[in-house]
């Protein structure tokens, strides 16, 4: 029996098929036209002949380029309608966790056969389960507002110790989960007296907890986390770096892309819709400050955000 086909494979059969289009309909005239401009150019008898080589030579680069850029446009369509169809398939099932476990512990509940502890536990639970489905939701819906171009920011002149330590409190509960199968260090470096930045403090504490819960994700039970914020010229620097298994270089100019996910090998199976670095992306644009990140496989990963200073910060520092 024929195995079903899955999307990755129907988006790599649609590539191929483009390969050998392009080969047959496109490159091979194009060849044909470069040896007859050539050829037209070398035994030239009359000046027209070396008028209608160049025009020959020039219709047959601008045809290869046009296929060229035509053929690149297509396979990144072809890549991000996969990514999309992952992304759905990944949302799908992240959503329907919770709502399985809420409604397994609403069942048990109208049961009516627990105890008065049972009843608290079963409450907490769901207390829980909500709380992480609304997060998902909530993230979902901030992200589509900024594809829509419709996400509003509300900057004012704040100093960076204080949506650091936002973002830090909010990764407490984190932190507390991940201790249960591993050792978990944390090292906050924040210099004192940091110039002032114009910024939404919400939505850089979004940014900086998304950055370390990626930290937090991709490294294995023995985390090492360290973040440090300084001054560097007229910017504000906060790194991240994590002592996880780190990103190959050529995946790098790809992960604040929408949807896209650095899968590790030895654990494919963790958790993440592909969103947060894209919007950590988005976030720092928007405020004039930008992220990068330095990495080497299997020494870890240092991300970088850099902020503008605030106006008339600028002058104190020269």
């Amino acid at each position: 029996m024929r195995p079903p086909r899955t999307a990755k494979d129907f988006y790599t059969s649609r590539i191929r098929l483009a390969v050998v289009l392009v080969l047959c309909f496109a490159v091979l005239p194009s060849i044909l036209l470069l040896t007859t401009g050539v050829l037209v150019l070398v035994f030239r008898a009359r000046a027209t002949d070396v008028l209608f080589g160049t025009l020959i030579l020039s219709f047959a680069a601008a045809l290869i380029a046009g296929v060229t850029f035509t053929f690149l446009f297509v396979r990144r369509a072809t890549s991000l309608a996969r990514l999309q169809t992952e992304f759905v398939q990944k949302v799908s099932h992240d959503l329907r966790t919770p709502l399985t476990s809420i409604r397994l512990f609403v069942e048990t509940l109208q049961s009516g056969r627990l105890s008065p502890t049972d009843v608290k536990e079963s409450l907490e639970v769901l207390n829980s389960e909500t709380a992480r489905l609304s997060a998902m939701v909530e993230r979902l819906l901030k992200w589509a507002s900024m594809e829509a171009g419709k996400r509003i920011y509300n900057p004012v002149t704040v100093a960076p110790a204080k949506f650091i330590a936002t973002a830090l409190q909010s990764l407490e509960p984190q932190i507390m989960i991940a201790q249960r199968n591993g050792h978990v260090e944390l090292v906050t470096e924040v210099a004192d007296n940091l110039p002032l930045v114009d910024v939404d403090p919400d939505a850089m504490t979004e940014a900086l907890l998304n950055v370390l819960h990626n930290a937090l994700r991709y490294t294995g039970p023995d985390k090492l986390l360290k973040l440090r914020a300084v001054r560097r010229d007229r910017e504000v620097e906060i790194t991240v770096s994590d002592n996880g298994p780190g990103i190959p270089l050529h995946e790098q100019r790809y992960i604040f892309q929408k949807f896209y996910r650095v899968v590790d090998p030895a654990r494919p199976n963790i958790d993440g819709t592909g969103l947060g670095l894209s919007m950590v992306h988005h976030i720092v644009g928007a405020h004039g400050g930008r992220v990068v990140v330095e990495s080497e496989s299997g020494k870890g990963a240092t991300f970088r955000i850099s902020l503008p200073l605030a106006l008339g910060e600028e002058e104190k520092y020269g």
